[in-house]
């Protein structure tokens, strides 16, 4: 079973895999949008393969930028 480490020591801010806090509260806030947003246009007759494209590509986009405004 794989160990991750979380926290660096007393008093740091969170980081995983390189994320710091308030990115990691960005990133999971942007993913919950982004399923939102595609719930909404697939159950509002939005073509299917328009929703998946849509949500591959501002998922990797959110991931880019999360990554970017880290470093």
């Amino acid at each position: 079973m794989a160990e991750y480490a979380i926290n660096k020591g007393i008093g740091r801010s969170v980081e995983y895999k390189g994320l710091k806090a308030q990115y990691l509260f960005i990133f999971a806030g942007g993913l919950l949008a982004l399923f939102v947003v595609y719930v909404i246009m697939y159950i509002s007759g939005v073509s299917q393969w328009f929703c998946i494209g849509f949500g591959v590509t501002a998922a990797s986009a959110l991931v880019w930028l999360t990554f970017h405004l880290n470093a």
